[in-house]
């Protein structure tokens, strides 16, 4: 399954998605600091970081985000 919109899909549908996210990508050190990057902030800090991030690779936050709920909402 090398889609990321298929993985989210799975992730999010699980009934423990943070124990679904360290089975799948426990091991990956970009995971690892995405960890370390949101713990102790708020939903409205880890937003502004996906959206630097994002911002950093050239990836338009609202596009993806619109584009990521369209798919959840299918489900």
């Amino acid at each position: 399954m090398s889609n990321p919109f298929q993985i989210m899909t799975q992730l999010f549908s699980s009934k423990n998605p943070e124990q679904a996210f360290q089975a799948v990508f426990g091991n990956n050190p970009i995971y690892q600091r995405a960890v370390q990057m949101s713990k102790g902030k708020s939903p409205e800090q880890i937003q502004q970081i996906a959206k630097n991030l994002c911002g950093n690779m050239g990836i338009d936050y609202d596009a993806a985000y619109k584009q990521f709920q369209q798919m959840m909402s299918k489900q």
